[in-house]
Protein backbone atom coordinates (compact mmCIF):
# COMPACT_ATOMS: atom_id res chain seq x y z
CA UNK A 1 0.00 0.00 0.00
CA UNK A 2 1.28 3.46 -0.88
CA UNK A 3 2.37 5.66 1.96
CA UNK A 4 0.74 9.02 2.63
CA UNK A 5 2.83 12.10 3.32
CA UNK A 6 2.46 15.75 4.23
CA UNK A 7 4.62 18.82 4.81
CA UNK A 8 4.86 20.80 8.04
CA UNK A 9 2.38 23.64 7.56
CA UNK A 10 1.22 25.74 10.51
CA UNK A 11 3.76 28.35 11.59
CA UNK A 12 2.03 29.07 14.91
CA UNK A 13 2.56 25.47 16.06
CA UNK A 14 6.10 24.32 17.00
CA UNK A 15 7.64 22.08 14.34
CA UNK A 16 8.70 19.41 16.82
CA UNK A 17 5.10 19.11 17.99
CA UNK A 18 3.81 19.12 14.42
CA UNK A 19 6.03 16.15 13.64
CA UNK A 20 4.62 14.15 16.56
CA UNK A 21 1.03 14.92 15.56
CA UNK A 22 1.71 14.08 11.91
CA UNK A 23 2.80 10.61 12.98
CA UNK A 24 -0.02 10.18 15.50
CA UNK A 25 -2.57 11.08 12.83
CA UNK A 26 -1.39 8.24 10.62
CA UNK A 27 0.91 9.80 8.02
CA UNK A 28 3.87 7.72 6.89
CA UNK A 29 6.19 10.35 5.40
CA UNK A 30 6.99 14.01 5.81
CA UNK A 31 8.89 16.72 3.99
CA UNK A 32 9.89 20.23 4.99
CA UNK A 33 11.67 23.32 3.77
CA UNK A 34 15.41 23.51 4.26
CA UNK A 35 16.50 25.74 7.14
CA UNK A 36 20.23 26.01 7.67
CA UNK A 37 20.24 25.64 11.44
CA UNK A 38 17.24 23.34 11.89
CA UNK A 39 17.07 20.69 9.17
CA UNK A 40 19.37 18.12 10.79
CA UNK A 41 17.30 18.23 13.97
CA UNK A 42 13.98 17.99 12.10
CA UNK A 43 15.19 14.94 10.19
CA UNK A 44 16.30 13.27 13.42
CA UNK A 45 13.04 14.11 15.20
CA UNK A 46 10.99 12.80 12.27
CA UNK A 47 12.83 9.49 12.24
CA UNK A 48 12.66 9.16 16.01
CA UNK A 49 8.90 9.47 15.65
CA UNK A 50 8.73 6.79 12.98
CA UNK A 51 8.32 9.05 9.95
CA UNK A 52 10.20 8.69 6.67
CA UNK A 53 11.66 11.98 5.42
CA UNK A 54 10.67 11.75 1.76
CA UNK A 55 12.39 14.92 0.58
CA UNK A 56 13.75 18.33 1.48
CA UNK A 57 12.44 21.45 -0.28
CA UNK A 58 15.02 24.03 -1.31
CA UNK A 59 14.38 27.76 -0.69
CA UNK A 60 13.27 29.45 -3.89
CA UNK A 61 13.20 33.18 -3.22
CA UNK A 62 16.54 33.73 -5.02
CA UNK A 63 16.25 30.98 -7.63
CA UNK A 64 16.02 33.43 -10.55
CA UNK A 65 19.67 34.22 -9.88
CA UNK A 66 20.54 30.85 -11.45
CA UNK A 67 19.72 32.48 -14.79
CA UNK A 68 21.99 35.45 -14.05
CA UNK A 69 25.69 36.04 -13.38
CA UNK A 70 25.91 38.03 -10.17
CA UNK A 71 27.25 37.70 -6.65
CA UNK A 72 23.79 36.51 -5.66
CA UNK A 73 24.15 33.71 -8.21
CA UNK A 74 27.28 32.42 -6.51
CA UNK A 75 25.68 32.73 -3.08
CA UNK A 76 22.60 30.76 -4.10
CA UNK A 77 24.67 28.10 -5.86
CA UNK A 78 26.74 27.66 -2.70
CA UNK A 79 23.53 27.31 -0.70
CA UNK A 80 22.29 24.57 -3.02
CA UNK A 81 25.57 22.69 -2.59
CA UNK A 82 25.17 22.88 1.20
CA UNK A 83 21.62 21.57 0.94
CA UNK A 84 22.75 18.67 -1.24
CA UNK A 85 25.43 17.88 1.33
CA UNK A 86 22.80 18.00 4.09
CA UNK A 87 20.56 15.56 2.20
CA UNK A 88 23.48 13.24 1.47
CA UNK A 89 24.75 13.27 5.05
CA UNK A 90 21.28 12.46 6.39
CA UNK A 91 20.38 9.86 3.76
CA UNK A 92 17.54 11.89 2.25
CA UNK A 93 17.54 10.94 -1.41
CA UNK A 94 15.31 13.63 -2.91
CA UNK A 95 15.69 17.40 -3.03
CA UNK A 96 12.79 19.39 -4.54
CA UNK A 97 13.78 22.53 -6.41
CA UNK A 98 12.00 25.25 -8.37
CA UNK A 99 13.46 26.59 -11.61
CA UNK A 100 11.98 30.12 -11.31
CA UNK A 101 10.04 32.36 -8.97
CA UNK A 102 7.37 34.79 -10.16
CA UNK A 103 6.00 35.50 -13.62
CA UNK A 104 8.93 37.43 -15.05
CA UNK A 105 12.21 35.59 -14.51
CA UNK A 106 15.31 36.27 -16.62
CA UNK A 107 15.26 34.61 -20.03
CA UNK A 108 16.35 31.01 -20.44
CA UNK A 109 20.07 31.00 -21.26
CA UNK A 110 22.99 28.60 -21.64
CA UNK A 111 24.79 29.90 -18.56
CA UNK A 112 21.80 28.98 -16.43
CA UNK A 113 21.45 25.52 -17.96
CA UNK A 114 25.15 24.80 -17.50
CA UNK A 115 24.86 25.90 -13.88
CA UNK A 116 21.93 23.52 -13.29
CA UNK A 117 23.90 20.71 -14.91
CA UNK A 118 26.95 21.29 -12.72
CA UNK A 119 24.78 21.27 -9.60
CA UNK A 120 22.98 18.10 -10.73
CA UNK A 121 26.27 16.35 -11.48
CA UNK A 122 27.41 17.13 -7.94
CA UNK A 123 24.09 15.89 -6.52
CA UNK A 124 24.43 12.62 -8.43
CA UNK A 125 27.86 12.07 -6.90
CA UNK A 126 26.21 12.55 -3.51
CA UNK A 127 23.32 10.14 -4.33
CA UNK A 128 20.73 12.91 -4.17
CA UNK A 129 18.01 13.17 -6.82
CA UNK A 130 17.03 16.72 -7.75
CA UNK A 131 13.27 16.77 -8.35
CA UNK A 132 12.32 19.80 -10.43
CA UNK A 133 8.88 21.19 -9.58
CA UNK A 134 6.56 22.79 -12.14
CA UNK A 135 5.79 26.48 -11.49
CA UNK A 136 4.45 29.49 -13.42
CA UNK A 137 6.61 29.93 -16.55
CA UNK A 138 6.76 26.69 -18.51
CA UNK A 139 9.78 27.41 -20.79
CA UNK A 140 12.35 27.50 -17.96
CA UNK A 141 11.10 24.30 -16.36
CA UNK A 142 10.88 22.53 -19.72
CA UNK A 143 14.36 23.68 -20.72
CA UNK A 144 15.90 22.34 -17.52
CA UNK A 145 14.03 19.04 -17.83
CA UNK A 146 15.23 18.65 -21.41
CA UNK A 147 18.82 19.62 -20.60
CA UNK A 148 19.13 17.30 -17.60
CA UNK A 149 17.90 13.87 -18.65
CA UNK A 150 19.90 11.54 -16.40
CA UNK A 151 19.32 10.49 -12.77
CA UNK A 152 17.24 13.48 -11.73
CA UNK A 153 13.53 13.93 -12.29
CA UNK A 154 10.13 15.51 -11.78
CA UNK A 155 8.07 16.66 -8.82
CA UNK A 156 4.50 17.02 -10.06
CA UNK A 157 2.67 19.79 -8.26
CA UNK A 158 -0.90 19.23 -9.42
CA UNK A 159 -2.11 22.50 -7.86
CA UNK A 160 0.50 24.53 -9.74
CA UNK A 161 -0.46 22.69 -12.92
CA UNK A 162 -4.09 23.71 -12.39
CA UNK A 163 -3.63 27.42 -11.62
CA UNK A 164 -0.48 28.25 -13.60
CA UNK A 165 -0.28 25.99 -16.67
CA UNK A 166 -3.67 24.29 -17.16
CA UNK A 167 -2.95 24.06 -20.89
CA UNK A 168 0.05 21.76 -20.28
CA UNK A 169 -0.41 18.09 -19.42
CA UNK A 170 2.69 17.82 -17.27
CA UNK A 171 2.17 14.12 -16.61
CA UNK A 172 1.94 13.30 -20.29
CA UNK A 173 5.30 14.98 -20.77
CA UNK A 174 7.18 13.90 -17.65
CA UNK A 175 5.41 11.03 -15.86
CA UNK A 176 8.21 8.66 -16.85
CA UNK A 177 10.52 10.77 -14.68
CA UNK A 178 8.13 11.28 -11.76
CA UNK A 179 9.92 11.03 -8.40
CA UNK A 180 7.62 12.83 -5.98
CA UNK A 181 4.27 14.58 -5.67
CA UNK A 182 2.87 17.78 -4.22
CA UNK A 183 -0.91 17.34 -4.00
CA UNK A 184 -3.33 20.12 -3.12
CA UNK A 185 -6.35 21.96 -4.50
CA UNK A 186 -7.29 25.45 -5.67
CA UNK A 187 -9.87 27.29 -7.80
CA UNK A 188 -7.86 27.25 -11.02
CA UNK A 189 -7.08 30.39 -13.01
CA UNK A 190 -9.50 32.95 -11.60
CA UNK A 191 -8.35 35.78 -13.90
CA UNK A 192 -7.89 34.36 -17.43
CA UNK A 193 -4.90 35.98 -19.10
CA UNK A 194 -3.43 36.95 -15.73
CA UNK A 195 -1.54 34.11 -14.08
CA UNK A 196 -1.12 35.11 -10.45
CA UNK A 197 0.56 33.42 -7.49
CA UNK A 198 -2.47 34.29 -5.37
CA UNK A 199 -4.38 31.54 -7.17
CA UNK A 200 -1.95 29.03 -5.65
CA UNK A 201 -4.18 28.43 -2.63
CA UNK A 202 -2.94 25.02 -1.41
CA UNK A 203 -6.46 24.12 -0.32
CA UNK A 204 -7.36 20.80 1.24
CA UNK A 205 -8.01 18.05 -1.29
CA UNK A 206 -11.57 18.15 -2.69
CA UNK A 207 -12.18 21.74 -1.54
CA UNK A 208 -11.39 23.33 -4.93
CA UNK A 209 -11.95 22.53 -8.59
CA UNK A 210 -9.14 20.03 -9.25
CA UNK A 211 -10.34 16.87 -11.02
CA UNK A 212 -9.11 14.36 -8.47
CA UNK A 213 -10.28 11.36 -10.50
CA UNK A 214 -8.18 12.56 -13.43
CA UNK A 215 -5.27 13.17 -11.07
CA UNK A 216 -5.59 9.65 -9.65
CA UNK A 217 -5.68 8.22 -13.16
CA UNK A 218 -2.51 10.07 -14.16
CA UNK A 219 -0.65 8.74 -11.12
CA UNK A 220 -1.98 5.22 -11.64
CA UNK A 221 -0.84 5.23 -15.26
CA UNK A 222 2.72 6.21 -14.29
CA UNK A 223 5.44 3.96 -12.90
CA UNK A 224 5.54 6.00 -9.70
CA UNK A 225 5.01 3.88 -6.57
CA UNK A 226 6.12 6.35 -3.93
CA UNK A 227 4.04 8.13 -1.30
CA UNK A 228 1.06 10.34 -2.08
CA UNK A 229 2.41 13.56 -0.62
CA UNK A 230 0.15 16.50 0.18
CA UNK A 231 1.50 20.03 0.43
CA UNK A 232 -0.41 22.56 2.47
CA UNK A 233 0.54 26.09 3.47
CA UNK A 234 -0.01 28.34 6.43
CA UNK A 235 -2.89 29.84 4.45
CA UNK A 236 -4.49 26.40 4.38
CA UNK A 237 -4.22 26.09 8.13
CA UNK A 238 -5.55 29.63 8.62
CA UNK A 239 -8.57 28.90 6.40
CA UNK A 240 -9.34 25.95 8.71
CA UNK A 241 -9.12 28.08 11.84
CA UNK A 242 -12.36 26.54 13.13
CA UNK A 243 -10.35 23.31 13.57
CA UNK A 244 -7.63 22.58 16.07
CA UNK A 245 -4.29 21.71 14.48
CA UNK A 246 -4.88 18.05 15.29
CA UNK A 247 -8.33 18.21 13.68
CA UNK A 248 -6.80 19.84 10.61
CA UNK A 249 -4.33 16.98 10.28
CA UNK A 250 -7.09 14.42 10.79
CA UNK A 251 -9.17 16.01 8.04
CA UNK A 252 -6.17 16.15 5.73
CA UNK A 253 -5.40 12.49 6.42
CA UNK A 254 -8.98 11.33 5.85
CA UNK A 255 -9.01 13.04 2.47
CA UNK A 256 -5.60 11.61 1.64
CA UNK A 257 -6.90 8.11 2.36
CA UNK A 258 -9.89 8.79 0.12
CA UNK A 259 -7.56 9.84 -2.68
CA UNK A 260 -5.35 6.79 -2.17
CA UNK A 261 -8.42 4.62 -2.66
CA UNK A 262 -9.09 6.48 -5.93
CA UNK A 263 -5.53 5.81 -7.12
CA UNK A 264 -5.77 2.15 -6.10
CA UNK A 265 -9.05 1.81 -8.01
CA UNK A 266 -7.63 3.56 -11.09
CA UNK A 267 -4.78 1.03 -11.11
CA UNK A 268 -7.30 -1.81 -11.52
CA UNK A 269 -8.92 -0.34 -14.64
Amino acid sequence: MRGIGINLAGKDFPEQERIKLVKETGFDTVFFDYKEEETDCLIETSRNNGLIVDSIHAPFGKINSFWENTAETDSYYSLMIRIIDCCSKNGVGKLVMHTTVGNHPPAVNNDGLIRYKAMCDYAKEKNVHICFENLEPFPHFHSVMEYIRDYHGFCWDCGHNLCYTPHVDMMRLYSDRLMCLHLHDNKGVTQPGNIDYRDDLHMLAFDGVLDWQWTAKKIAESNYKGPLTFEYSNRTVNSCSHLTYKQFLQTAYERAVKFREMVDFAETL
